[in-house]
């Protein structure tokens, strides 16, 4: 009867037995990793969290890094090569 946690995994749901270093399952809602957290702990505890441990839902991670344009309307080097087509 081992005891299993579920936690939030970026945006998905994530189940993790006790002692184990990393989430064996996940799951796209919390609902569907509590059932099958029910069904894994065989009658052990099941412990829901709402934190992310891992960080992966901390909305400033993966922002774009900035690419060197001053101006929202500047225009690569490369985009300057192109010439306009008319009449398409």
């Amino acid at each position: 009867m081992p005891d299993i946690t579920i936690q939030r995994h970026g945006d998905r749901w994530a189940l993790q037995e006790a002692g184990a270093e990393s989430p064996s399952q996940e799951f796209a809602t919390r609902e569907a990793a509590e059932l099958a957290a029910r069904d894994l702990a065989e009658g052990g505890a099941v412990e829901v969290r709402e934190d992310d441990p891992t960080g992966l839902g901390d909305s400033t991670a993966g922002e774009p890094e900035p690419q060197g344009l001053d101006r929202v309307d500047a225009v690569s080097a490369r985009e300057r090569a192109r010439s306009t087509q008319t009449g398409l």
